[in-house]
């Protein structure tokens, strides 16, 4: 039987539902072995309690760790997990404000080598953890982030490019770090994975409890952005399928000074970088994965 791989997952959950999708796809996912969440940004308590849900609906029993809601460098914003109203409607635990980064460094040490880190929300607490622990990107088989914008039109407003505007100093020190993989995949690419609402419903089938719950605390997303796209499942698919996508290695650099072009991510190729970004996306592919996975 071919060995399970040890994944951690640090998310945003509980606004946009792709954070869902995720999640659902790594409970489903037969050759992942969840290690533990942590959230991150605005409400994280709630978030681990929404995220505590999904993993309930899947019959799973997973460590979640809520971590950090202020970022390192301040932003505008104090985001709040819109979808956490279907709270009610969904068995969970409660959750108070724990060490995030902690908890991350504590499995990623005791299995070195062995752990893919998946971060598809601002980068806070993957930043802190570096910070903190500074041997913990050496000791990662993997890291996989859905951050960064490289298309060749400027963005209508910097926060577009969340993950990293929301904290451009936690981007600027996790697009630093070097680990044995490194891989990014921006919203050029992941914006070409769009979903009506209706077309959500034959991804995530009916017949799922689990399926039922990412639909529920979506819901108030789908309604208001009237559109699925798929950013941080294809960081997760893509550490189990790379072919997926084809990825370009060089440097990253963040914007953390300037306030209108905040957040602002810069790739220069280059064969000794430390970082791939995601170039290309198998579109078919990755949507033939994630139903195949999501439907068991």
């Amino acid at each position: 039987m071919e060995k399970k791989q040890m994944v951690l997952l640090d998310t945003d959950i509980g606004g946009d539902i792709d954070d869902a999708v995720c999640l659902a796809y790594l409970l489903q996912e037969p050759r992942c072995r969840l290690m533990g969440v942590t959230t991150v940004c605005g409400e994280a308590e709630k978030r681990a309690a929404v995220a505590d849900a999904l993993c309930r609906a899947a019959g799973k029993n997973i460590p979640i760790v809520a971590g950090m809601d202020t970022p390192l460098q301040p932003i505008p914003a104090y985001p709040t997990p819109e979808g956490a109203g279907a709270l009610a409607r969904w068995e969970h635990g409660q959750y108070a404000k724990g060490d995030a980064p902690g908890f991350l460094y504590q499995i990623i040490r005791a299995h070195p080598l062995e752990v893919i880190l998946i971060a598809i929300g601002n980068m806070t607490n993957v930043a802190s953890l570096f910070r903190r622990y500074p041997d913990a990107p050496a000791l990662l088989k993997g890291l996989f982030v859905m951050n960064g914008y490289f298309g060749a039109q400027p963005l209508p407003q910097p926060w577009y490019n969340w993950n990293a505007w929301a904290d451009p100093l936690a981007s600027h020190i996790v697009f630093a770090a070097h680990t044995a993989v490194h891989r990014a995949v921006p919203i050029e690419i992941t914006g070409q994975l769009t979903l009506k609402p209706e077309q959500a419903q034959t991804l995530l089938p009916q017949t799922s409890r689990l399926a039922r719950a990412v639909l529920d605390f979506g819901s108030a997303w789908l309604q208001s952005a009237q559109v699925l796209t798929l950013h941080d499942p294809l960081a997760a698919v893509c550490a189990f399928y790379p072919e997926v996508c084809r990825f370009e290695r060089g440097f990253v650099t963040v914007e953390t000074q300037q306030e209108q072009t905040m957040g602002a991510t810069v790739f220069q190729p280059d064969p000794a970088g430390n970082v791939e970004i995601a170039r290309w996306v198998d579109r078919e592919g990755f949507y033939r994965i994630l139903r195949q996975t999501l439907a068991g």
